[in-house]
């Protein structure tokens, strides 16, 4: 038994070396970090720019004439929603950008190298997915931190502890499920170069299917049927719902329930695929379904992959 033990954590010790291994590398290389955050700086200065002004008198119009909202409540829902779009994205592109050390490591042969030596595959893909969840996690709840503050500070509403742990169960699920389909996607990029012109499309569109740019809402049925396929648009409607129903909630009380069901309308608090909607339930459903779903394909193609190395 004290054997078995030793070599129980002998092997811990071995992944979390190699866990290690990976953060330093990613936190080391300061373009790859830096172009992890860019889509979430993008949404900042498009908001700040164009949409943040856009956005509320969007809201402002669809009050009714009799009825007053000051600006700075109307402020605090379109901030909502652009703090939950930040959230939502770097999730995708903070998990995208830390596959680099694994792609690096097959272009300039590493993984031969480490496979060679007493280290297994398994462990050393089982270190990826850890320290690229890691990642994920750290700066995404850096981020939601940060968003949490700007919103108490620009509005003055104060979030409960229930909700702030409602926001870190999504990041969790939206960690995990950004990783395990990013493996999927990137264990087919053998070179740093492919993989980074991946990253530019990939951080361009996403933000636009997952609603972090302008509602999904306002696109054709067809793109926001293939966009609430997307796993991020599930937990990106989840960050919405939460941050938004605290703004919304923060209202005057003589608010009509119809203008409340318009807002949530227009900003995704259901999504809708296929004719059928989504509630926050369904959401959190197809989140962990989409972890569950997509390791197992991981298996079958990390097994075709070795099968035609």
């Amino acid at each position: 038994m004290q054997t078995n033990l030793s070599n129980a954590k002998n092997y811990l010790h071995n992944i979390w070396e190699l866990t290690k291994r990976n953060i330093l590398i990613f936190l080391k290389n300061k373009t790859t970090l830096f172009f992890s955050m860019i889509a979430p700086i993008l949404i900042l200065v498009i908001y700040i720019l164009f949409m943040g002004d856009l956005q509320i008198n969007m809201i402002k119009d669809s009050l009714p004439s009799d009825i007053v909202v000051s600006t700075k409540d109307i402020r605090g829902i379109a901030n909502a929603w652009m703090v939950s779009g930040i959230v939502g994205i770097s999730s995708l592109t903070v998990s995208l950008n830390s596959m680099f050390v694994a792609i690096s490591d097959r272009e300039r042969r590493v993984v031969d190298d480490f496979t060679a030596s007493p280290v297994k595959l398994f462990n050393l893909t089982l270190s990826y997915f850890i320290s690229a969840f890691l990642l994920t996690f750290v700066i995404c709840f850096i981020f939601l931190i940060v968003g949490l503050l700007y919103l108490v500070i620009t509005t003055g509403v104060i979030f409960s502890i229930i909700e702030i742990l409602e926001l870190v169960l999504v990041l969790l699920l939206s960690s995990l499920s950004a990783v395990i389909i990013l493996m999927c996607i990137t264990t087919f990029f053998k070179t740093t170069a492919a993989a980074s012109s991946f990253t530019g499309i990939f951080s361009a569109l996403v933000g636009f299917l997952i609603g972090a740019y302008l509602p999904v809402s306002i696109l054709p049925i067809g793109i926001q049927n293939f966009a609430n396929l997307i796993p991020g648009s599930h937990s990106t409607g989840l960050f919405r719902i939460i941050f938004m129903n605290r703004m919304i909630e923060n209202l005057p009380s003589d608010i009509p329930a119809s203008f409340i069901e318009e807002i949530k309308k227009t900003y995704g608090f259901d999504l809708h695929m296929f004719g059928t909607k989504i509630n926050s339930t369904y959401m959190y459903l197809y989140l962990t379904l989409s972890i569950i779903v997509f390791f197992i394909l991981y298996l079958f193609i990390n097994k075709w992959v070795k099968k035609n190395k």
